[in-house]
C-alpha cells in the first residue's frame, strides 16, 4: 500500500479563481440590479466559506447567505440559489489553470504517488473546473469538502483523504496558510504555501515550478 500521498489545493492554487470571479461579477452584478463590488464580494466569500469551514453552516446555506448579504434583500432559499446560478454561469465562463499548474499535475503522477485535489468547493463544481480547463489527468482524484463530509480546517478532512486514497501522509501544496499549510503540518504533513505575489514572509514558492516532490 502506497503510505504517501501528494495533495493540491484548487481554487487560488491550480485554477485562477480570483480573475474568474472578479469577471464574472463585472458581468453578472449588473443583471440583478447591483453595482460589481469584488472586495465585498471578496469579504463575503471568506465570511462564508469560514462559516461552512466551522460547521456553523452547510455548503448550500453559505452560498444563500452570501448572495442575501451583497443584494442587501430577505428572500427566499429558491431565490437565492436561482440568483446564484447566474453568477456561477458567469463565473464558469472565466474558468482557467495558472500556467504553471498541469506541469506540476504532471510531475506529482510520475512520482506514483496517488495524487487528489483536497478541495472546500462542492465535488461537482470542481470536478467540471478541473474536466474543463485540462486539469483532469488520470489518477487525480477529487476530495471534496461536500463529499467527505468536512472541511479544511477540520482536523477529520485530512483523515478522511488519506483514507481515500490508502494512504497514512501526504504533500499537500496550496494557498491558503491555515488550511493548506498551518494545519496539515500539525499534521505531520508537508506543505508547500504558495503565494504568487511573493508579499506573505511564510510563502515556499510563488509558482509551482518551484516545488519539488520526493
Amino acid at each position: 500500500m502506497n503510505r504517501h500521498a501528494i495533495l493540491f489545493d484548487l481554487d487560488g492554487t491550480l485554477v485562477d479563481h480570483t480573475s474568474a470571479s472578479h469577471a464574472a461579477l463585472q458581468a453578472w452584478s449588473p443583471t440583478i440590479g447591483i453595482e460589481p463590488d469584488f472586495e465585498r464580494w471578496l469579504e463575503l466569500d471568506k465570511w462564508g466559506f469560514g462559516r461552512f469551514e466551522r460547521g456553523e453552516t452547510t455548503h448550500l446555506g453559505q452560498r444563500r447567505d452570501r448572495i442575501r448579504a451583497y443584494t442587501g434583500r430577505e428572500m427566499d432559499d429558491d431565490t437565492c440559489d436561482e440568483i446564484y446560478t447566474g453568477y456561477l454561469r458567469a463565473y464558469e465562463q472565466h474558468w482557467t489553470a495558472f500556467d504553471d499548474a498541469l506541469p506540476c499535475l504532471e510531475r506529482a503522477l510520475a512520482t506514483g504517488d496517488p495524487v487528489g485535489i483536497l478541495t472546500n468547493g462542492s465535488e461537482e463544481m470542481q470536478q467540471d473546473k478541473l474536466d474543463r480547463t485540462g486539469l483532469n489527468l488520470p489518477g487525480v482524484v477529487m476530495l471534496a469538502a461536500t463529499t467527505l463530509d468536512s472541511a479544511k480546517p477540520r482536523p477529520e478532512i485530512y483523515e478522511r483523504a488519506l483514507n481515500r486514497l490508502g494512504t497514512t501522509t501526504a504533500t499537500i501544496v496550496g494557498d491558503d496558510w491555515v488550511n493548506d499549510v498551518e494545519k496539515p503540518r500539525e499534521l505531520g504533513w508537508k506543505a508547500w504555501y504558495i503565494n504568487r505575489s511573493g508579499t506573505d514572509p511564510r510563502v515556499d514558492v510563488t509558482s509551482l515550478d518551484q516545488v519539488v516532490f520526493g
